[in-house]
Formats: C-alpha cells, structure tokens, sequence
C-alpha cells in the first residue's frame, strides 16, 4: 500500500506544461459519426474511495478496473452525517451533515497505479474515513438505445458502493425499456424476530435500542441513513436522519425513510388486551441539499417490531440516485425511476416502513416523447390484526417522495413525485382502543434550471502529467556483448521495460524485462550474445496505467570473429550449425583429409542450420572465408 500511496504523494521530476486549450480541445471534440449502442444491465462501474489529495486532484481508490482515462465521473460521500445520539425524542436529528451528500461531475486526466487524478481541481471536501466515499464512472456512448432494463448495482455499504445510474451520450439516449434505480438506496430495518415477552408497567418506550437482542427485542432495526449508527442505537423508535425508526417492543409499526421531504410515522399499538404501550417508529427526517449542492439516496424504512414472525416485516430500502446527460432523451413512454421499496405486511405484528425515494438529474437538451419520471416513496407495509379480539396494530409509515432535478425549465414528461401510501390496518377488532393509523410520506420535489457542481478550475498536477519520455536510448559496444543504457523523466509512472532484438533476417524477440523502480531514472542491461552482423534493439515501455509504447529502434554492428568462425557440435552427425563473420552467399565447405571438396553449401545465415550430407564416420576438414578447421562425424 505504502508503495502505492507515493503515486499520490511524490514526485521529484520537473514536468513539462500542455496547454490549457489542449485540455478542451481534447475533452470536449465531439465525433462526427454517430453510432448507437444497446444498452440493458448494469452500465457503470463502482469503486470504493480510500484517500483523496486535493492538492493534486487526486483520488485513490480500491479498484480501478473499468476506469478509462477521459471518462466522466461521479465522486460522492454517501454517509458521514452527525446526528444528535440521546435517548429522547431529539435522537437523530442532524447537528451537521458534513460531507454527505456532497457530490460532483468530474472528467479523469491519468490514471496511475491506484490514483485517479481529475483535470479540475475539487470543489467539495470528502471524508474517507466514515463517509463511505465512492467513484462512479458514467457510461458514455456516442447514442444509447436502452433494449431492457437499464439497473443500479444495489447501495453496499460494507463495499461502500452502489446505488447510482450516470449515463452519458453524446447525441441520443432512447427508451425502450426502463432506467431504474427503485430499491437501490439505502437499506431498510431489518426484520428480526423478538421473544413475546414484554411489560406494560416498564415498558420499551426508549428511542434506541441494540436490534440484535431478542429476548427480548425492544426496538426493531432502523432504516439506513446518511448517518452511521453503532450497534446499541442500531434499534427504536428513534428516526436516524433520512432513515426511518424501528417499531417498538410491542408490535409497532417502522416509519417511512426520507429524503429532502419527511417520510410518515408508523402505524401504532392499539391493543386492549396483552402488551398495549404506542411506540411508533418515527419518520425519517427532512435532509437539506444546500441549495443543489449535496445529492441524496432515499432513506431505508424502519422495520416492524414482530413476535409472531408469520410475515417479514422489514422496512422498505430507499430510491437510488440516476444521473442522465445527453442531447436528445426519446422516452417513447418508458420510465426513470428511482422509487423507495415498500414496508413488509404483517400478520398479527408490527408492519414495516416504506422506503424514501432517491434522486434524479436529468441534464438533457430536448426531450421526445413522454418519458415518465418518477421518484415516489414506498408504500407503508398492510397490518393484519386477523380480527384477533383486542390486539391491533397500525400499519407502517410511507417513504417520502425523492426530488427531481431539471437543469433547464421543467419539460413537458410526467413527473411522479408522491410520498408512499401509510399502511393500512386490516381486520380491526371492535374491542380495541382508537386506532393510532400510520402516516403517508411528504410529497417529494422538482427543482427546474439545476445547475449540478462541476469544477472549472483546471488541475495544475494534471496539467503536469505527461507520459513517460525517454531521454535517450543508447547502445555501446563491450569486448563481446552489447551494453543498453537509457534513462526517463518519470519512472514513478512505469511498470516495467520489454528489451527486445532482432536482426536482418529476424523478427523482434523478447530478450529481457527490466521493472521500474519508481526512484530509479537511470536504467542498463547487457546483451552477452549479439549476432555477428547488424543487431537491432528497442525498448517496449509498459506504464501503470496499462497503456505502452515503444523506443526508438537502435543498430550496432557486431564483428565477433574476424574472418573466423564456429561449428558446433563437434562430434556431429546430421546437423551442423556455423557461426562467424557469415555474409549471406559465402560459401561452406567439406574436404575429405587429404584436401579433396566432397561438399559445400551456400551460407544465409548467421548462425546457418546446416543438414549435413551421408558421410562416413571419421576425420573431416571444413572451411569458410579462408579459414579451415577440424570436424569429426560420428
């Protein structure tokens, strides 16, 4: 790691500058010819952010595979909320939002070994550490033609990636399936079932809770939030920022998840007979996007509190985020949605609470066709009381509706933005007290003439990154081997060199690898065996980020033997081989002992694969270029 960290970190060469006007030109040079491509699956790739150096637009992640330098990119902070963690009624309200949610469009200059480095310096501030920060690169296309459903990979918070859809096209994105984003945000409370045991004299009315206790278990899981929750607030009532509150222990119902609008309470205990106490999972809260600055998921649904377990009764997970840019969206009636899921029913217990929606960008020029747009949250989840005689319990809270953002005015498509239904609760008993009925979630926004961050301040270490140059490439001749020697301006930037040789009459071989040592600007080796003869060399140079190229090509003339020469073996018997000062058409020669030509050949060659002809074992002479020697057949 530590060798990768000084990608980020250190350079000691003096860069040469590229232009300003480069850079645009080469961003923003639009193709003449258009082709479409056919879209369906998941499009984009995720990866996990483990540092970021401001100073150089630098950003290290995890994994680069998939990542190609000019591609466009979303850098966004999923978490790293602080909320208020007292056990009352004031638990989750957010006292900072810090990073979350902060967000923006950026455009990769180089990719070095692990370090992704962006042509324009940041605009936002990003903690790595707690706010689970990821990179997602948009799928580009010079036309996209969606032939089925286009998905998000599902929000991983372990991973720390997932959840969103950026797509890019030069010209044409057009519908003949859906985009979607519904269910992908943030994780709803998971059901777990509790023990049946419970007080009414002391009874759960904490706001949190650990979910994992079950005996019994006095406050359902939270929906997932922007903010990050410890194992003993894991469970309860209380509502973690978008994030939508657990039911209590007995049989309340989860609160919807939120995004910029409040999700809905869940549905309460109404009970007559048993365990009575009103508990509700609270809704998730309001969050703030700093007027267009920060860009949010929909919170998870808190869970339903459960002792039956006939049912699941989880809460429902959040809407992902979508980001669409191109000229011309063709709906052709198809959907872009990014709906919060709905809260599990239940049968006899506490129902769960419906997810809050995600968020869309549309940053398109002109619209065809009616595409519908739709970020409404999940439904509260149905409670069943089975007509059981003084048990009854409300449904789950509705998710909140997402927003929707237009960078120009607001077109002519449909636009769904409606919180989620309340759960309702069915198959009451006359005998119960009032009912405490669940609540729908907030209708979501739409936010016309957006203007999504996007740095315009070029990166001065980008503006530096060049590839690697040599600074020469040289050979030098050494009593009988050939010295290589050349030096670079940016090892940092290598992987490794491929030496490779030919001759006149061969093709380039691989001869040698040398790795680069990023500290190292001066590199050597040595060929111990050159041809006799014109030897040609050149350097194939292989940088980290995969892409490679090669030398220029190199010549020595290597004169190892004068007018002599080599056979070998010697013994032989049906093959010889001939090395020396050959020129293609010299002639070789077999003479018996007494001087006598009984065979030659013309050489062309160096060294000649001789077939030797039927010969009688014993004492032969050869000779070349004047020069004759002992050979002996076996």
């Amino acid at each position: 790691m530590e060798k990768k960290y000084l990608y980020c970190k250190s350079r000691s060469a003096v860069f040469k500058r590229i232009t300003v006007a480069f850079i645009f030109i080469f961003l923003f040079s639009i193709p003449v010819c258009a082709q479409t491509s056919n879209i369906s699956g998941i499009v984009n790739t995720y990866h996990r952010v483990v540092e970021i150096i401001p100073s150089k637009a630098c950003v290290r992640v995890a994994d680069i595979a998939g990542l190609n330098v000019n591609s466009r990119v979303m850098l966004i902070q999923m978490k790293g909320a602080s909320i208020v963690t007292s056990n009352t009624a004031a638990f989750g309200d957010t006292t900072s939002l810090n990073g979350a949610g902060n967000y923006e469009i950026g455009t990769v200059c180089y990719i070095i070994g692990d370090s992704v480095f962006l042509f324009h310096n940041l605009l936002k501030n990003y903690n790595t550490s707690t706010g689970k920060v990821q990179l997602v690169q948009f799928a580009e296309y010079q036309s996209a033609n969606i032939v089925d459903t286009v998905k998000s990979a599902s929000w991983d918070s372990v991973a720390s990636t997932g959840g969103v859809i950026a797509i890019f096209a030069y010209q044409n994105i057009t519908l003949n399936a859906p985009i979607y984003a519904d269910s992908s945000g943030y994780r709803g409370g998971t059901f777990l079932q509790s023990s049946g045991s419970c007080s009414n004299v002391a009874s759960a009315n904490g706001y949190i809770y650990n979910a994992s206790a079950t005996a019994p278990q006095n406050g359902a899981y939270k929906g997932e939030s922007v903010a990050t929750l410890t194992i003993a607030q894991s469970g309860g009532r209380g509502a973690p920022a978008n994030g939508g509150g657990g039911g209590n222990n007995h049989n309340n119902s989860g609160g919807g998840g939120s995004n910029l609008n409040s999700g809905g309470r869940g549905g309460g205990n109404s009970s007559t007979a048993g365990c009575t106490t009103t508990l509700r999972g609270e809704a998730g809260k309001a969050l703030s996007n700093w007027n267009g600055q920060k860009l949010f998921m929909g919170g998870g649904g808190g869970a339903g509190h459960s002792n039956n377990g006939f049912t699941v009764v989880s809460g429902g997970n959040g809407g992902g985020i979508i980001f669409i840019w191109a000229n011309n969206l063709i709906g052709n009636g198809e959907l872009i949605t990014a709906v919060g899921g709905n809260g599990g029913n239940s049968q006899s217990d506490g129902a769960g609470g419906g997810g809050g929606s995600g968020s869309i960008i549309l940053n398109v020029t002109n619209y065809t066709g009616n595409t519908i747009v739709r970020t409404t949250g999940g439904n509260g989840g149905n409670s069943d009381d089975g007509l059981n005689i003084g048990r009854c319990y409300g449904g789950g809270g509705g998710g909140s509706g997402g927003a929707v953002y237009f960078t120009g005015a607001t077109p002519a498509v449909t636009v769904a933005i409606s919180g989620g239904a309340a759960g309702s609760e069915l198959n009451r008993e006359n005998s119960c007290n009032a009912a405490v009925p669940a609540v729908a979630g907030s209708t979501g926004q739409i936010i016309p003439n957006y203007i999504f961050p996007r740095s315009t301040d070029p990166a001065g270490y980008c503006l530096l990154l060049l590839p690697v140059k040599l600074l020469y490439f040289n050979l030098q001749l050494f009593s009988r081997s050939v010295a290589l020697n050349w030096q670079l301006d940016h090892p940092e930037l290598v992987n490794q060199f491929i030496i490779e040789k030919k001759t006149e009459t061969t093709s380039w071989k691989n001869i040698g690898i040398i790795y680069a040592n990023d500290s190292l600007y001066t590199y050597s080796a040595t060929d111990p065996d050159p041809f006799t003869g014109n030897n040609f060399y050149r350097l194939r140079v292989i940088e980290k980020n995969r892409s490679d190229y090669y030398s220029e090509t190199r010549k020595i003339w290597m004169d190892l033997y004068g007018n002599d020469f080599t056979i070998y073996p010697n013994p032989a018997s049906d093959k010889l081989f001939v090395r020396g000062k050959n020129q293609p058409g010299i002639i070789f020669r077999i003479l018996d002992i007494a001087g006598k030509t009984i065979w030659e050949q013309k050489i062309l060659n160096n060294p000649a694969e001789i077939s030797l002809p039927p010969l009688s074992a014993g004492l032969y002479l050869v000779q070349c270029n004047g020069i004759t020697k002992k050979l002996i057949i076996r």
